[in-house]
């Protein structure tokens, strides 16, 4: 049986060593006879056809190799994919983004190839992405230690910490400047200044009474500032989970210390210095009230978000972002600053050859220069003199030149890909080597902030589970769970329950009980650690 294997192995590698890539690796064209790929990729909505699409052209005459599309609409990509693998009908290479488990579920099925040789010896750009970078490669690999899925990754640092809280900067200068303190470090501080802004006629509008430390809304920006001013006391991610080294895992909303923080955030709003609409009102109406033109009308000096332009942008205000700026995490009673981070930046899986591509090399070739720094630059902003140029402004991360953009990506073209069409490396030098000229500079700038502050919540980046039963009962626990935690965390902000209270605690905790808390983790750690 091993020779019969081995005899197998030395077949394919003779098929391989006879295929249509081209020599050197490298460089191109990339195939020593024209070839031809199918390509099934999701529709950007930018993107005018991508049959006819400059970048298009200028790849087929570069490579060699015509692609024949399959453009599918974002709307319809779940019932389109699931039409496609149930009917055999495959492409050589899927681009859209898959999630762990269907990685799972396809490769074991046989229709993603796995790909670690096809790297090794057809993608030295990906290959040397993977090298430098290890952890993408291990966060990458299937459970059976292959590689099945390329990736997207976006180094934007500013998304690592993402429950900022941003202060209107003329009031922490009128503060520091009346009052001889430094910006606030300690939640003491923090309060000392919430006090300072509601009793003083921040605006200068003549009313000493209309000014309010911090609002947000009943969505996302809310949770942001809660989940800021909780972190004082108790690490807050998002979904409330922390692991250990050893993989136990703690639901941060039932802690003694996420108590303790909710307390002062209830005497917070019992001062006054949270305002009522926070949990009444939209999106719209807090970025109607955040981001108003006449400064005697601002009256919010706080809001949360991963950047300012959450609820402030120049589409609602003008300098928008000048006007706020990110404030670093408080120091709690135990003497810790922190802002809650996964440690890693968004990564995607995304791009699989399957296994009706009878020249997978030649797909992998393909594939591969969207690895390298040009390729990045490529895909990235497009063609230079058409979608981009160089200035001597300096960028965003001090380098020189820089490069400013020619076209809004946002408008209808068919000269640029965009991202996402493949899978591909960018790096923050490609990221924040832009002119800044837009917004940029400010999601830079409260990144810096914070990386001082970023603590881990201990889960890998992917959690490969293909029980799908698990997976459905951890969604089903999650979402009654979480809108427990979030519906009795304001009852206890407000004073509609009274987080004093011992016993109404102990009801609080003994509902989580109710609602399966302890399975709820149980199903955690088998999706992210395994059994």
């Amino acid at each position: 049986m091993k020779k019969l294997f081995s005899l197998l192995i030395a077949l394919v590698l003779a098929a391989l060593c006879l295929s249509a890539v081209a020599e050197p690796l490298g460089e191109f064209p990339i195939v020593t006879e024209p070839a031809e790929l199918s390509l099934w990729v999701e529709q950007h909505p930018s993107v005018e056809d991508y049959e006819t699409n400059e970048m298009t052209k200028w790849y087929e005459e570069k490579t060699g190799v015509h692609v024949n599309w399959t453009q599918v609409p974002s709307a319809e990509l779940g019932t389109k994919f699931n039409l496609s693998i149930g009917g055999g009908n495959y492409p050589d290479i899927y681009t859209c983004a898959f999630t762990t488990d269907q990685v799972i579920q396809y490769s074991q099925a046989g229709i993603f190839l796995p790909l670690d040789d096809l790297i090794d010896q057809y993608a030295p750009n990906l290959k040397l992405v993977l090298e430098q970078r290890p952890d993408i490669r291990e966060a990458i690999t299937a459970p059976d230690g292959h590689i099945y899925c390329l990736f997207t990754t976006d180094p934007a640092t500013y998304l690592l910490c993402r429950d900022k809280l941003f202060i209107m900067t003329d009031w922490l200068d009128q503060y520091c400047a009346v009052t001889g303190k430094e910006a606030p470090v300690t939640t003491q501080e923090f309060e000392d200044m919430l006090l300072y802004w509601r009793d003083n006629d921040m605006n200068g509008n003549g009313n000493a009474g209309d000014e309010v430390g911090v609002m947000g809304s009943s969505g996302a920006t809310i949770n942001a500032a809660i989940r800021y001013l909780l972190s004082a006391y108790q690490l807050m991610p998002e979904d409330g989970l922390l692991a250990d080294a050893d993989g136990s895992i703690t639901f941060a909303p039932a802690t003694d210390a996420y108590r303790e923080g909710l307390k002062w955030i209830n005497h917070l709003y019992e001062e006054g210095l949270i305002a009522e609409e926070t949990f009444i009102q939209d999106g719209n109406q807090l970025t109607s009230v955040v981001s108003r033109e006449d400064k005697a009308e601002r009256t919010v000096g706080a809001f949360g978000g991963f950047w300012q332009g959450v609820a402030a942008s120049p589409a609602s205000m003008t300098n928008a972002y000048d006007v706020y700026e990110a404030l670093a995490p408080l120091e709690g009673p135990a003497g810790v600053r922190q802002s809650a981070t996964t440690g890693y930046l968004p990564l995607t899986l995304r791009g699989a050859i399957t296994s009706a591509c009878e020249n997978p090399e030649v797909a992998m070739r393909w594939l591969d220069y969207w690895f390298s720094e040009e390729g990045m630059v490529m895909i990235d902003y497009g063609f230079e003199g058409v979608n981009w140029e160089w200035n001597d402004t300096p960028a965003i991360d001090g380098t020189t030149p820089s490069r400013s953009f020619l076209t809004s990506r946002n408008e209808m073209q068919n000269v640029h890909w965009q991202v996402n069409t493949v899978p591909y490396y960018r790096t923050e030098k490609s990221l924040f080597g832009r002119t800044p000229t837009d917004h940029v500079p400010y999601l830079y700038a409260g990144a810096k902030v914070y990386e001082d502050y970023e603590t881990k919540t201990g889960f890998p980046q992917f959690a490969w589970c293909d029980d799908l039963d698990i997976l459905a009962e951890n969604n089903e626990l999650r979402t009654v769970i979480n809108d427990y935690v979030l519906q009795t965390q304001v009852q206890f902000i407000t004073g509609a329950e009274d987080i004093d209270d011992d016993a109404v605690w102990a009801g609080y905790l003994d509902s989580l009980a109710g609602l399966q808390l302890d399975r709820y983790l149980e199903t955690v750690k088998l999706i992210n650690f395994g059994a």
